[in-house]
């Protein structure tokens, strides 16, 4: 079995898992097996599940699993007793949430109790989850929190009541993450564990495979990888540090594009490690299906829609397109912007915009199911993240033959932009005292864009040839295959 490894997924998700959405299309196309894990207590999977049009056959949960009635049936077909969501808070006198009772959409109801502790040093109350417990009548998980200083807050004391008749406990939920793994293991053939997200995910599977459990492990790369040298060391992204310190663990990385994977070839081989090549292949986050159909756009020089898609972060900075649009109007083009996405930002920009009043042609339109069809109403895509590991967005503007303007970001847009081509890159600088002159360098690259519309439309439908949905399905394919 192909296992894509993550987390969680929600209502809102980040590139890694529209990522992993996108790989399980390819899949399906070649009848190639696989299953969708999550680690993170999720009570709403099964509502967002069936908001991103995932199967129950194609996903394990794992607190679904430990328990249901019958978990070699859950392994195969996934959870048949789903719920309505719905939960009741209990509060004490002081107004503070003292115990939540949430009906999972899976099968069994969950209870936190809340701890209320006084912090004399700062003066305030903390109130933290203390003991949470997954019941369904038949079958209990139960555990309590301790904090462990920058660690954060950690489960411990794990009990699993009545899994296949039997009763274990966890000191530590790294503990159940074995045995969870080792279960899939005996229950599948043939394992393939694609890790997305999760390093407790990573270092369970890797150990696995030092013990000498036939298993294989495929490590993607989301986002840049690489932050700087310190003399001869290089300095990874936190995120990858693991995965690099287990290189010889490890039978595959793949990055999303060739410039990513020439650059981390160069670094492995400069700190002296050999045959790194044979072990790092790109292939293409997302793709274009039908590429050959699609229909330049023309526009009428009047009002130019611009479009933005992402989390509502700090790292995206919207606000940044924001004031390339305030400048623009300032400078008399007739520009708007719609903003799709959520997250923590939106009150914030929504302030923002009005602030400069511009409400009326900034507007916010929260999540889509279906970037691609709701592109097609506007004219070019901005984007003003300066790091992208790929930019699935890109990709939804290009299969529109929409021109974009973003800044020029590793990897994802110095792959899929190409300057005069199918839109323009501004450049930038990373301190936060260089954010007046990034702002300009977009907006002039907004408006290059609008220079030379029609025919940077024709280049984006010439780009979108070179990501095809096909072509991205085949090297799945073929990854596979080699790794069995």
């Amino acid at each position: 079995m192909n296992f894509f490894v993550n987390k969680s997924m929600g209502h809102g998700n980040s590139g890694v898992e529209h990522a992993q959405f996108y790989r399980a299309e390819r899949f399906r196309e070649k009848n190639i097996p696989f299953k969708l894990i999550f680690t993170d207590r999720l009570p709403q999977l099964h509502q967002h599940m069936k908001e991103w049009h995932i199967a129950e056959s194609e996903v394990i949960g794992i607190y679904d699993y430990f328990l249901s009635d019958d978990p070699d049936n859950y392994l195969q077909v996934g959870e048949q007793h789903t719920h309505d969501f719905y939960e009741e808070v209990l509060w004490d006198t002081t107004d503070t949430q003292r115990l939540i009772r949430r009906q999972a959409t899976g099968h069994y109801t969950e209870t936190v109790q809340r701890r209320k502790q006084y912090l004399k040093e700062k003066n305030v109350y903390r109130i933290e989850d203390d003991r949470v417990i997954l019941d369904n009548g038949r079958h209990k998980i139960s555990w309590h929190y301790r904090n462990e200083g920058s660690r954060g807050k950690r489960a411990t004391n794990i009990r699993v009541d009545n899994f296949r008749g039997k009763h274990y406990l966890f000191t530590t939920f790294e503990e159940l993450l074995d045995f969870f793994f080792l279960e899939l293991q005996r229950r599948f053939e043939d394992n393939v564990y694609i890790i997305d997200r999760g390093s407790e995910n990573e270092e369970t599977l890797i150990r696995m495979k030092q013990q000498g459990i036939p298993l294989k492990i495929v490590d993607v790369v989301h986002a840049a990888h690489f932050v700087a040298w310190d003399a001869a060391h290089p300095l990874w992204n936190n995120y990858y540090q693991y995965m690099f310190d287990h290189f010889n663990d490890i039978n595959l990385i793949v990055v999303a594009t060739q410039l990513q994977r020439e650059a981390m070839i160069s670094q492995l081989t400069a700190i002296g490690m050999i045959d790194v090549s044979k072990k790092i292949i790109a292939i293409a986050v997302g793709g274009v299906s039908s590429p050959a159909l699609i229909t330049p756009k023309k526009w009428d020089g009047e009002t130019i829609q611009f479009v933005t898609a992402s989390r509502l972060h700090p790292e995206k900075h919207i606000i940044h397109i924001i004031q390339a649009i305030s400048q623009l109007r300032l400078q008399g083009m007739s520009a708007t912007l719609a903003i799709y996405g959520a997250g923590s930002e939106e009150k914030q920009l929504i302030s923002y915009i009005a602030s400069l009043n511009l409400s009326q042609f900034i507007q916010l339109k929260g999540l889509s199911q279906n970037m691609i069809q709701d592109m097609q109403a506007y004219d070019v895509f901005v984007s003003a993240s300066y790091s992208e590991g790929f930019g699935l967005t890109y990709i939804e503007a290009i299969s529109n033959a929409m021109p974009i303007a973003t800044y020029a970001n590793l990897y994802g847009a110095q792959t899929l932009v190409r300057d005069g081509v199918n839109g323009h890159l501004a450049t930038f600088g990373p301190k936060n005292t260089d954010e007046v002159a990034n702002v300009k360098q977009l907006m002039d690259a907004m408006r290059r864009v609008c220079d030379h519309y029609d025919e940077l439309s024709v280049g984006a439908a010439e780009v979108a040839k070179q990501f095809s949905n096909e072509i991205i399905a085949d090297q799945w394919q073929k990854v596979i295959v080699k790794l069995l």
